[in-house]
């Protein structure tokens, strides 16, 4: 039988529920909206471009890394890529609203990749925009499917509040030429280069052309869709038009030099992959005799280039 010294000693424990009850909940964090900082560039009387930094898409740049340029006419904009979110898209056309205050009226994509074309939402929904792109984005891309592109999977959803996937209007396989509102448009068709489906836009009068990711500068590329082969082939189709400006999918460089990089980088990784396939370098040694060092200080080449350099054995193996 417990006595009085017991129960006083019990009295004065305090039960363990009183010392979970004082201990404050931490706050979640609260993650601040992006702010874009949009200086539009121009590259040629009436064309604007705004170009991202040199870099991944993550939630530090919530998507801006990829270039897009507002081509003017004599009575609307033709946007050429949109950027990655609806938030991006906006806060471009506050920008360009100021150049000209004009509606977007055409909207014209360069492939399926989702940092180039889901903004589309913001101008579809502002001014009912027509979209041209690849039939692939219709495709692969189901509305109400957000969640399962790179975008929403990477960015903070703040940062994606209005975004969703658009479906395009139109898409022609061969290109298409155009004038809209007095300005000639060629549209023209890449096939499979970078991406599985690619298109340039080609601006004869201005002598502009619009390559998107074909042609990269100041980093390296990433051909997880594209081709070795193809990509060699477009940069033909690309030196056959005449032009003094090229706007890159990334990259800052724009001068007759723009495409001076990828046409390097692709054709010595076809030479030197060729080569030691003669010599009989197999897939697992590929990385350790092609390491294009003439790219090394290149922005992302530690996070690329070996995958580059496999994929593309990959193809030029079965070639042979």
């Amino acid at each position: 039988m417990p006595t009085k010294k017991d129960e006083a000693k019990a009295a004065s424990v305090k039960p363990v529920v009183e010392k979970v009850a004082d201990v404050k909940p931490t706050p979640a964090k609260v993650v601040a909206e992006h702010v874009y900082n949009i200086k539009p560039k121009k590259v040629a009387d009436g064309v604007y471009c705004m170009f991202g930094e040199l870099d991944m898409p993550k939630a530090s740049n919530a998507g801006y890394m990829s270039n897009s340029c507002y081509i003017q006419t004599s009575d609307s904009w033709v946007v050429w890529d949109t950027g990655a979110t609806y938030k991006f898209a906006k806060a471009v056309y506050t920008e360009m609203q100021k150049i000209a205050d004009l509606p977007v009226k055409t909207i014209i994509f360069s492939h399926e990749h989702d940092d180039h074309w889901l903004g589309a939402g913001y101008y579809k929904e502002e001014f009912n925009s027509t979209l041209i792109g690849t039939k692939i984005i219709n495709e692969r891309y189901i509305p109400g499917h957000e969640a399962e592109t790179r975008m929403f999977k990477i960015l903070n959803p703040i940062d994606l509040e209005g975004t969703k996937i658009t479906p395009m209007d139109k898409s022609y396989n061969e290109g298409h030429k155009f004038d809209i509102g007095g300005v000639k448009m060629e549209y023209i068709s890449l096939g499979q280069a970078h991406s599985e489906d690619d298109f340039m836009l080609y601006l004869p009068e201005k002598k502009v052309i619009l390559t998107a990711d074909v042609v990269m500068n100041g980093r390296i590329t990433s051909n997880r869709n594209g081709t070795v082969m193809g990509e060699l082939a477009a940069f033909d189709v690309i030196k056959s038009k005449d032009w003094n400006v090229l706007v890159p999918g990334h990259g800052l460089n724009t001068g007759k030099n723009a495409m001076d990089e990828s046409v390097l980088y692709f054709t010595q990784m076809k030479e030197q992959i060729l080569a030691a396939l003669e010599n009989d370098v197999d897939a697992t040694e590929i990385n350790e005799v092609v390491t294009l060092p003439d790219f090394k200080d290149k922005g992302l080449y530690k996070v690329l280039n070996s995958n580059n350099v496999s994929r593309s054995y990959n193809e030029l193996e079965m070639l042979e």
